[in-house]
C-alpha cells in the first residue's frame, strides 16, 4: 500500500475533521509519508483536536487500513485518491473536500454531470418531473448525480437508467450498505450501469450528519444543479447553497405555492435560480452551455445572436439599468412574470445576463 493511500484511509476513517487537517498538510507540500511520520506533533500543529489525534493514532497503529484495502478489493470497490489521473477536478480547491473516494461501478463516467436533488417525500408531480429530467439527461449524453434516498433522488436515477444512461449515487453510507433497504435493487443497477460513490469507509451505517456532509460532493460535481421539490429547511437546500457558493448554475422546478415541500425550491427561483419550466428547453440551454467542458472548444458570446422580441426587450432594459427584479422587468417590459422568467433563462444560457443577487438581475457588460 502506498503511503498516500494509507494516510488517506486514516483520514477517511476519522472523518471530515481529519480531512481539514489533511488539507492544511497539503499546503506544506510535504510527501504523504511525512503525514504518517509526523504523528501527533504534526497533526496538532495543523489544528487537529485531541479527538482527531486519538482517532488517527488508533487507526494508524492497527491493521485496519490493510484490512480495508483487502475488503474493497474483494467487493470490487475502487479506492480513488486525489492524486489519481481520474480524480474529479471539481472536488479540488476546497478545504473540506474528500481526498479519497470509494467507488463501486463504472468510473470515470463520460459527459456533463447534472445533479438532481429534492425531498424524500416528493409528490407525484415532483417524482414525475425528476424522472423525466433524468431520462432527458441520459438522452442528451449526460450523467445524473444524486443521493440515494427515496423520492426525488430515486426518481431521477430511475429515469436516467430507463433511457440507457449512466447515473451516479453519492451516498451517506458505505458503498456496500443499501440505505434505504427499498433501494437495494436500484443500487445493484447503479453499480452495474453507473456508479455508487462514498467518502465513508466500507460498512459505514447511516448517520444523520453524514447526509448534509456528502451533499458538498453532489454540489461540486453539478454542471448544473437542479432542485425539483425542496422544503425551506432541507438537505436539497444545503446542496443548492453550496452549489451557488461554488458558482454552479442552479435550476429549480416551480411548485405549488401552498405546498411545504416546494417552499425552498420556489424561493430559489425568487432569489435568482433559473426556473425549469420545460425539460426540452433545460436540456438545450444547460447542455449547450456546458459541452465545452467535455471536449468541445469553448464558445464565445455572439453579440449578434437573434433573440425573440420579448428576450430582446428584457435585455435592453437590463443594459440600460441593471440590478432589476422580475417584478420591475414585468412592469417595464409590459409582460407577464412567466415570460420574464423564460426570457431570463434564455439570456442567462446565452451568457448575456446573470443573477446579481437575491431576486435581482443584470446584463453582462459588453
Amino acid at each position: 500500500m502506498s503511503p498516500l493511500l494509507r494516510a488517506l484511509l486514516l483520514v477517511a476513517g476519522v472523518g471530515a475533521a481529519a480531512t481539514r487537517i489533511w488539507s492544511a498538510f497539503e499546503q506544506e507540500g510535504a510527501p504523504p509519508e511525512a503525514f504518517l511520520e509526523g504523528g501527533p506533533a504534526l497533526w496538532g500543529r495543523l489544528g487537529a483536536s485531541p479527538v482527531v489525534i486519538e482517532g488517527l493514532q488508533s487507526l494508524g497503529s492497527s491493521s485496519w487500513p490493510d484490512e480495508e484495502e483487502e475488503r474493497a478489493s474483494k467487493l470490487g470497490v475502487r479506492l480513488l485518491t486525489c492524486m489519481d489521473p481520474e480524480w474529479p477536478e471539481d472536488l479540488d480547491g476546497q478545504p473540506d473536500s474528500p481526498r479519497l473516494l470509494y467507488i463501486m461501478g463504472r468510473w470515470p463516467l463520460p459527459g456533463p454531470f447534472v445533479s438532481v436533488v429534492g425531498t424524500r417525500r416528493s409528490s407525484q408531480y415532483g417524482s414525475r418531473a425528476a424522472y423525466e429530467i433524468g431520462r432527458a439527461v441520459a438522452g442528451a449524453g449526460g450523467v445524473v448525480v444524486s443521493g440515494g434516498a427515496a423520492g426525488i433522488d430515486g426518481a431521477a436515477h430511475e429515469g436516467c437508467l430507463s433511457a440507457g444512461g449512466s447515473s451516479l449515487a453519492v451516498l451517506g453510507t458505505g458503498v456496500d450498505v443499501a440505505y434505504p433497504r427499498s433501494h437495494a435493487k436500484l443500487f445493484e443497477r447503479l453499480s452495474r450501469d453507473g456508479g455508487l460513490v462514498s467518502e465513508y469507509p466500507l460498512g459505514s451505517s447511516p448517520r444523520q450528519w453524514r447526509f448534509p456532509e456528502r451533499n458538498r460532493i453532489i454540489a461540486s460535481l453539478a454542471r448544473p444543479l437542479v432542485v425539483v421539490e425542496a422544503p425551506a429547511r432541507s438537505g436539497a437546500m444545503i446542496t443548492a447553497r453550496r452549489a451557488l457558493e461554488l458558482g454552479r448554475e442552479v435550476w429549480a422546478v416551480p411548485g405549488r405555492i401552498n405546498e411545504e415541500g416546494c417552499q425552498g425550491s420556489n424561493r430559489l427561483i425568487y432569489d435568482g435560480a433559473i426556473p425549469l419550466v420545460s425539460v426540452a428547453d433545460f436540456i438545450s440551454l444547460a447542455f449547450n452551455r456546458q459541452l465545452s467542458l467535455f471536449g468541445e472548444p469553448a464558445r464565445t458570446v455572439d453579440n449578434s445572436i437573434a433573440f425573440s422580441e420579448k428576450e430582446q426587450r428584457i435585455l435592453s432594459l437590463l443594459e440600460k439599468s441593471g440590478d432589476r427584479t422580475v417584478d420591475n422587468l414585468a412592469v417595464e417590459g409590459k409582460m407577464s412574470p412567466a415570460d420574464v422568467f423564460s426570457s431570463l433563462a434564455a439570456l442567462t444560457a446565452a451568457g448575456r445576463v446573470y443573477a446579481a443577487g437575491p431576486g435581482r438581475w443584470s446584463a453582462v457588460p459588453k
